[in-house]
């Protein structure tokens, strides 16, 4: 027999052992020694250089010269952190006889029918072999699958495990099965799937006696893990039992305690199969090794969701009983920051669920996975820690709740967004992040002793606020991103007042009908979502309650001048005090004024002038309708002291209005909502700069126009607006779909010559959602500029 050259495979490791390992670091805890970005392993009687096989994923050893590894695969035991050679070429198949397979055989016939690349005939969503000229049903069994070899289940047709309608094979289905793979040189082979602990049967003894160890104690730790479950579902049933009960906390405690056991066991095995990756995915065969590890990730959800169901119930308990009130909301703020941590953790789970499983967020869902509860349950701990920043923490009136409770109510309303019709959700969303924005200056504007514990429980809120805030910019840019057309309306004028049905709740009743609407408080316009119901005199009315204690209603809107406003609650005092308070708040008027200018000045958000003059002239208002209305037996002469009310409460918001203009026109912000607003209001003036520039090459080839926006009263440049075209001759209102969007005047500066530097560099130009400019306002921008 002539001698042959040795394929990759066949090369002797010692071929691969590097001579130069005097300069070599340490190895670290998955046994690399890493140097210049290179990786090298420890083998027997040498070192090796490293790198992963692109087809398995596994590593090999690499000689200097080579782009793909040519070597050996290779395996680190977990104990000595030595890696050894793994023979994946062992033999594990086996010729099948007629009579293996008989119980098998379809009556169907393939003669003359050309299978596909794969050996396998498909006929009606169905997969089938021939094997010795009969046919056979067969699915894939993604569990025995390994990186070199695809793993198909003879089934057989009556049995329920055949009838999966993608062709898996599910082994908890009733029905039996042959195990087969394709051999280019003798057709479908049967095959040897799996021994015990899910080591392939087929490893030779050396490498059997070489994963002993850490099989035997991933077998400890799964059994570990089984007596947890059950120890688990026990305890349950206790508490179960006890609710109601004297002895129900204690349930809850120990039911606790063993989820945090489970969980723990949890998270070492989840982590032990990522960190031990490579001799796990051998012994057990990628798509087992995949599976595994998934159902792990499912098994730490569900755990989470549950020690959150738990801990819930056992902290309700602990505080029905305070009767102080700042010990109360101390207690229910470290419980909801825990509930938020644990949170945080699902989070991250979840991440790493989705980035392995395509149907990942449908199993999320089932698992009851919600990735906006979260903020719900910051809003709860906000307004726990809003109540301790007050002398009297069960005033529910004081400036920090209500503040609270309008977190609470955007939190609510950005958990209900997925259910609303999409043209409306980039609107409800421009209208939460402007909530919040001011929400979140209204904190940082509280009037607090500096360097106080309530300064720093402020300065964590406005952080909290400003992390919600983060995750409503994430979601506008993913609704952005898949924009198939550009919005018709600008966002404050888009309608908002849908009904849905939210998601189910961890536990609980089935969930009932809610509203994301639109209202209108101190003239500023807000999102938010409450539960629909009639009142006794048939009029329609909206709660909102708290997602923290649903049996809390917050605030109640109603119908009035044909917009969502809060209910408004009968006053009945007498005619002397009325005009003494109306006096009062008169003379405070020019006060008011005073202070909205220097927030002016202090660039303070524009709602919150707005809605502060607004607050005091509703107020103004609502003296006067008193003063109307109250019985006047002394024939008082309330008309003059009405009129001022009037007037003075028209002053307000007038000058509220003029505020925010003049802070709309902030030359720095890219703002379409803000750019609309203006518009809307006869404060910008267009003229059109340039027509049709060709911009781009080939398949980037475009076309823009440039609009020049001016103030229109005193004609000084605010922004300028651009608008891309497919082609020269296109409609001025067939721009491309994000393709109109608002520019600074400092990058229209340099816009043209810029871009052009940018596109040479094939750095195009990127829209962010807030420049994004709508039709109706494009519309204004072209009738204007014409």
């Amino acid at each position: 027999m002539s001698e042959t050259t040795p394929t990759p495979a066949q090369r002797p490791l010692e071929l691969y052992w590097i001579t130069a390992s005097a300069h070599l670091p340490d190895a670290d805890a998955q046994g690399f020694r890493i140097f210049k970005g290179r990786q090298y392993v420890d083998v027997p009687g040498g070192i090796v250089h490293v790198a992963k096989d692109p087809e398995t994923g596994l590593y090999r050893a690499r000689l200097p010269n080579e782009l793909t590894p040519s070597g050996p695969v290779l395996v680190r035991n977990p104990e000595s952190r030595i890696w050894h050679p793994f023979d994946v070429t062992t033999p594990t198949t086996y010729p099948l006889t007629e009579t293996r397979l008989k119980a098998f055989r379809t009556p169907l016939d393939f003669t003359g029918v050309e299978p596909g690349s794969d050996g396998l005939y498909r006929l009606d969503g169905k997969l089938y072999v021939v094997i010795q000229n009969h046919a056979y049903q067969v699915l894939h069994d993604p569990g025995a699958t390994s990186p070199w070899a695809s793993v198909m289940r003879i089934v057989r047709a009556e049995d329920p495990v055949s009838l999966d309608d993608n062709n898996i094979f599910v082994a908890t289905r009733p029905g039996r099965s042959e195990p087969v793979v394709f051999d280019r040189q003798n057709g479908w082979v049967g095959t040897r799937v799996g021994g015990a602990g899910g080591m392939p049967t087929g490893l030779n003894s050396s490498l059997q006696k070489q994963f002993a160890e850490p099989i035997g104690q991933l077998q400890t730790e799964a059994r570990m893990l089984e007596a947890t479950r059950q120890r688990r579902l026990t305890l349950t049933s206790s508490w179960e039992r006890a609710i109601g009960t004297e002895g129900e906390r204690t349930a809850l405690i120990l039911l606790e305690v063993q989820i945090r056991r489970e969980l723990a066991l949890l998270e070492n095995l989840a982590t032990k199969y990522v960190n031990e990756r490579d001799w796990l995915i051998l012994v057990k065969a990628n798509g087992v090794y995949r599976n595994e590890l998934h159902e792990l990730r499912e098994f730490k959800v569900a755990g989470y969701n549950r020690l959150i169901v738990v801990s819930d119930a056992r902290k309700m308990l602990e505080i029905q009983p305070i009767n102080d009130s700042a010990t109360a909301y101390q207690a229910i703020a470290e419980h909801l920051m825990n509930k938020r941590n644990i949170l945080e953790k699902v989070q991250q789970v979840a991440n790493e669920i989705r980035s392995s499983s395509r149907s990942s967020e449908l199993e999320l869902a089932e698992l009851g996975y919600d990735p906006k509860e979260i903020h719900e349950v910051t809003s709860g701990w906000v307004e726990a820690r809003s109540r301790l920043l007050t002398e009297d923490p069960g005033n529910s009136d004081s400036e920090a709740v209500q503040l609270a409770h309008s977190f609470i109510e955007a939190a609510s309303a950005f958990r209900g967004i997925e259910s609303i019709p999409e043209a409306a959700r980039i609107a409800a969303l421009t209208g939460l992040l402007d909530q919040s924005g001011a929400i979140r200056s209204s904190y940082e504007n509280l009037d607090l002793p500096a360097d106080s514990l309530q300064a720093n429980s402020r300065r964590e809120i406005a952080e909290a606020i400003q992390v919600f805030e983060n995750a409503l910019e994430n979601q506008m840019a993913r609704f952005h991103r898949d924009l198939e057309h550009t919005s018709a309306l600008p966002a404050h004028e888009q309608p908002i007042d849908f009904d849905f049905i939210p998601a189910q709740d961890r536990s609980g009743p089935a969930p009932t009908p809610r509203r994301i609407f639109r209202v209108k408080h101190h003239g500023v316009d807000k999102v938010s979502v409450g539960q629909p119901r009639r009142t006794v005199t048939n009029e329609e009315v909206i709660d909102v309650l708290d997602p923290n204690n649903p049996a809390r209603v917050l605030r109640t809107y109603e119908r009035r001048e044909g917009e969502w406003r809060r209910v408004q609650f009968a006053q009945n005092k007498p005619l002397t005090a009325l005009m003494a308070e109306a006096s009062q708040h008169l003379d405070q008027s020019e006060s008011y004024l005073r202070s909205a200018w220097q927030d002016e000045r202090g660039k303070i958000n524009a709602t919150n002038i707005v809605e502060f003059l607004g607050s005091k002239a509703e107020a103004l208002d609502d003296l006067a309708r008193q003063l109307e209305q109250a019985p006047n037996p002394t024939g008082h002469n309330i008309g003059v002291l009405v009129q001022r009310l009037t007037q003075d409460s028209q002053r307000l918001r007038s000058e509220g209005e003029n505020i925010r203009i003049r802070l709309y026109k902030d030359k720095s912000c890219l703002s379409a909502g803000r750019l609309a607003y203006l518009i809307s209001h006869e404060h910008l003036s267009v003229r059109q700069t340039h027509v049709r520039l060709q911009r781009g090459k080939g398949k980037d080839k475009h076309f823009l126009d440039i609009y020049r926006l001016n103030d229109a009263h005193t004609g000084e440049p605010l922004w300028e607006a651009h608008f891309k075209y497919d082609k020269q001759d296109s409609p001025a209102l067939n721009f491309k779909v994000k393709g109109g969007h608002l520019k600074t005047l400092e990058q229209a500066g340099r816009g043209i010559e810029s871009q052009r530097r940018d596109e040479q560099a094939g750095l195009p130009h990127v829209a962010i959602w807030r420049e994004t400019i709508d039709g109706r306002t494009a519309q204004k921008i072209f009738e204007l500029a014409s």
